[in-house]
């Protein structure tokens, strides 16, 4: 018997984010039990206020728990993106908070209380900061390490960064809590810029689909990835956007669309301009070499891009 896979999805819901939270929500291979959310792209009720949006799009009448977090990084003053997601995190799009929005759970509880729920069933998909499992593991670690797996979007590991000339933006957001999660003997898939720097959705395409299935969801789509594609534009030369995020729920969606090395990973948390870069040490030897505390991660290395893109529109545009 078919049984859909319990996640959670920790985001800070920016554009990206949202075209994430689509994918899970329509995909019947996992079960959506909870989404929390953590300052990053905008700060944390934005956050909440973007995700509660596009729960009433898709989900108005069964929607998954909704759990705010972490206002700020642990030991960093925020730093957030709109320049690339708009100041509102959804593409500058005029959103008002919800009326019937009501957050009355800590996100790190409910976090903790899912793994207590379903164990080695569930998957905690982080999409911003780790800011809210790093002090999930704080205060309780033995209960975080009962989830069956955290993928975790964020890291450069071979290429140049996208906030500094070698950090990636939630790695550099809260380097710390990266540094936390990433060495404390967590089940934990890493999907680097390496990987989701390789698929780009480009204008034309977003603009010919939501014209061919004329919806309020099409229309969002369309509306709110403009702000983030003119950013690409300017700052990369291509009329597109990249697709961090629903690459690292796909992932869990379709797990062979990913193969993946084991890896340990250091995140710096010091310097002006090296603060969230990640160095990667493959083989055991070197491991030993380093002589520093920490564990092995699995690390996203290649991706089906076009069974990815496939998954992805079509579960999209249904």
């Amino acid at each position: 018997k078919f049984v859909a896979r319990p996640i959670i999805i920790d985001t800070d819901a920016g554009v990206d984010d949202a075209l994430a939270l689509i994918l899970a929500l329509r995909s019947p291979e996992v079960s959506v039990e909870a989404i929390t959310t953590v300052a990053g792209n905008v700060e944390v009720d934005k956050c909440t206020r973007n995700v509660a949006y596009v729960l009433d799009l898709l989900r108005p009448d069964s929607r998954p728990m909704l759990a705010e977090g972490s206002r700020r990084p642990l030991k960093k003053k925020l730093i957030t993106a709109p320049e690339v997601h708009g100041r509102d995190g959804l593409g500058n799009i005029g959103l008002r908070r919800p009326r019937k929005l009501r957050v009355r759970r800590d996100a790190v509880d409910v976090i903790l209380e899912s793994c207590r729920q379903f164990g080695k069933r569930l998957t905690i998909v982080a999409l911003g900061p780790l800011t809210n499992l790093a002090k999930a593991a704080q205060k309780n670690i033995r209960t975080l390490k009962m989830a069956g797996r955290i993928v975790s979007m964020g890291g450069a590991l071979r290429v140049p960064g996208n906030t500094g000339p070698v950090s990636e933006f939630n790695y550099f957001v809260d380097p710390e809590a990266a540094q936390l999660v990433l060495n404390a003997g967590l089940k934990v898939t890493v999907v680097p810029l390496d990987l989701t720097q390789q698929v780009v959705v480009m204008r034309r395409e977003i603009e010919y689909r939501a014209k061919r299935r004329a919806s309020k969801l099409g229309n969002f789509i369309l509306r709110s990835t403009r702000h983030y594609m003119r950013y690409h534009m300017a700052a990369e030369g291509f009329d597109g956007g990249y697709l961090h995020d629903p690459i690292a729920v796909a992932c869990v969606i379709q797990p062979s669309l990913i193969r993946t090395t084991r890896n340990r990973i250091d995140v710096e948390t010091k310097g002006d301009l090296t603060r969230g870069m990640t160095v990667a040490a493959r083989p055991p030897a070197v491991w030993r070499a380093i002589q520093r505390p920490g564990a092995a991660v699995d690390v996203a290395t290649s991706l089906d891009r076009e069974g990815f893109l496939k998954l992805f529109h079509e579960r999209l545009w249904q």
